[in-house]
């Protein structure tokens, strides 16, 4: 069993530790579901010693991952943002993950700096602040003066994370592959697609390189915007572990009194935050996922600076338009439109469900029909929908999900500074923009020819195919596979009933000659046979239990 789970004995200690972790808050269930308690249960007991206080389920899910570690106060925070997967109680909670991250030594600051730059801190900058500004789960940033005077922000990776991270992604890897197994009730979730998909968010995030090109990116998407700065880079600062921009003051976009002091009109900057996220969607298809206060900057002049280029999203053209299909029917209030979008946007909603679910929509948005667009709320409507999305066990793209978590961060962010302020007459002019693109000529005719070419080609081919085909019939060679579902757990569940089955002959078979052996004189020979059935029966006993 441990050869099953663990993989590789390197990461046995860890994985006692996140058991351990599971048991002592309270999460016994999902140790027993896994049928890990083997590597757990010699821990427990100095587990359960130890007092978590008596909060609730989520409350110690948000305790759990703050002991473990970056990569699962990480993980808590992107499932935060699932309500699609958790419930509204757990979602609240893991969101104050936000604001758990520990700073770490000044010392150790200074060790990565002489790693990446081969010189120590005071010969890399002329001066840099031993106090961080601010800390994350992965790095932490502190500010510094250049050579030049020009004053900078320094984010610098937390010290070994990135193979901290590495044996986590491959444990949570792990783990989910068993969830699927073992878990039915969050096997539909694909808990092992998620896991990837964390893997390749967390492996984005521990490189910098990345986050400069997206800021390079947004600099010259923006180039021409008066309302929005993007942060300066300077490349010689700038490392896959330390990356280097210009220091923004400004206040936070949600600080009402501090915008109010530079004489500014809070909802013409709401207005101003908002058009310039909704343009990184539908305009640009690259946008800032996380635009909650902390990343966003006012400036004294009204301009806002994102800050934080690590979690951007990426919409091609198409999955833009279909978005835009989607918005519409929400705002509609037009449940078939929802569907069409949706499942244009390859959500897979069960066909045994369809209709289930789309009566459930149609209740749903029937409930905001009397609500004019002024006082809808996006927010609760997108949550309403998620928690739909849950009830009927639907799987929602990763891309839709960072899309609705930027919407849902800005129209907060916006709301905290004009309580009336209205995203969908923000969202209407774009969306309509979207529709009529459809139905410019050019794209009509691009349209057109590319259908024409696919004609031609599936014309060119189909004599052959079906002459082939014809051929193979002719000649009793057709084949044809079926894939049955189930089909596999099925053949493995026979494999080892088969296996068990022989096992408890060869049992039976050696006792009956070791006690035939015994009475004809040959006592060693007989109780080697009786220790060999002796083994083989508790080998038999435990693959009984496991079933």
């Amino acid at each position: 069993m441990i050869r099953e789970t663990v993989g590789h004995l390197r990461d046995l200690p860890r994985y006692r530790q996140i058991l351990t972790g599971l048991v002592r808050y309270g999460y016994q269930d999902v140790v027993t579901a896994l049928r890990l308690e083997g590597i757990a249960r010699p821990f427990e007991r100095a587990a359960l010693g130890s007092e978590v206080g008596p909060h609730d389920r989520p409350a110690r899910l948000r305790m759990l991952c703050e002991e473990l570690g970056p990569s699962f106060v990480k993980l808590g925070q992107i499932m935060s943002t699932r309500a699609d997967l958790l419930p509204e109680s757990y979602t609240t909670e893991l969101a104050l993950l936000r604001d758990s991250a520990r700073s770490f030594p000044f010392e150790q600051v200074e060790s990565i700096l002489r790693e990446e730059f081969g010189r120590p801190a005071h010969a890399v900058f002329r001066s840099i602040d031993p106090e961080p500004t601010a800390a994350a789960s992965i790095s932490q940033v502190h500010r510094a003066v250049l050579h030049d005077g020009h004053v900078a922000a320094v984010k610098i990776q937390r010290p070994g994370i990135a193979k901290v991270v590495q044996a986590d992604l491959d444990i949570l890897k792990n783990l989910a592959h068993l969830i699927e197994r073992r878990i039915r009730e969050l096997a539909v979730h694909r808990p092992l697609a998620l896991a990837h998909e964390f893997e390749r968010t967390m492996k984005r995030e521990l490189d910098f390189t990345i986050e400069r090109a997206s800021i390079e990116r947004c600099r010259r998407l923006f180039a021409g915007n008066p309302t929005i700065h993007v942060v300066r880079t300077y490349p010689e600062y700038c490392t896959p572990r330390v990356l280097t921009m210009e220091f923004i003051e400004g206040a936070a976009i949600n600080d009402r009194a501090a915008i109010l002091g530079f004489g500014l009109n809070p909802e013409e900057i709401a207005d101003r935050g908002a058009r310039i996220v909704l343009e990184m969607v539908f305009r640009h298809g690259f946008f800032h996922a996380d635009p909650h206060p902390g990343n966003l900057r006012v400036l004294e002049s009204g301009v806002i600076a994102p800050l934080d280029y690590g979690i951007f999203g990426q919409l091609d053209a198409i999955t833009r338009e279909r978005i835009a299909d989607l918005l519409s029917g929400l705002i509609a209030q037009d449940p078939d439109r929802v569907l069409r979008a949706l499942k244009a946007l390859d959500v897979r909603i069960n066909p045994s469900d369809t209709r289930a679910f789309r009566r459930d929509l149609a209740e749903l948005t029937a409930s905001y029909s009397d609500l004019s667009l002024e006082t809808i709320s996006l927010s609760p409507l997108l949550h309403e929908i998620f928690t739909l999305a849950r009830a009927h066990r639907i799987q929602i793209p990763a891309d839709l999900v960072l899309l609705i978590r930027a919407l849902v961060g800005i129209e907060s962010v916006a709301r905290s500074l004009d309580p009336r302020f209205d995203i969908a007459a923000r969202l209407t002019p774009l969306l309509r923009e979207l529709y009529l693109r459809r139905l410019r000529p050019d794209r009509i005719l691009q349209e057109s020819l590319r259908a024409g070419e696919d004609l031609r080609r599936i014309a060119t081919i189909l004599p052959e195919v079906l002459s082939q085909s014809l051929e193979s019939i002719r000649q009793g060679q057709l084949k044809v596979n079926f894939d049955l579902q189930g089909m596999g757990r099925l053949v493995r569940q026979l494999t080892r009933a088969s296996n068990s089955l022989t096992v408890g002959i060869v049992v039976a078979g050696l006792l009956v000659a070791s006690a035939l052996v015994l009475r004809s004189g040959l006592p060693i020979l007989a109780y080697s046979g009786f220790a060999l059935g002796l083994v083989l029966c508790c080998w038999l006993v435990w693959n009984m239990s496991r079933d």
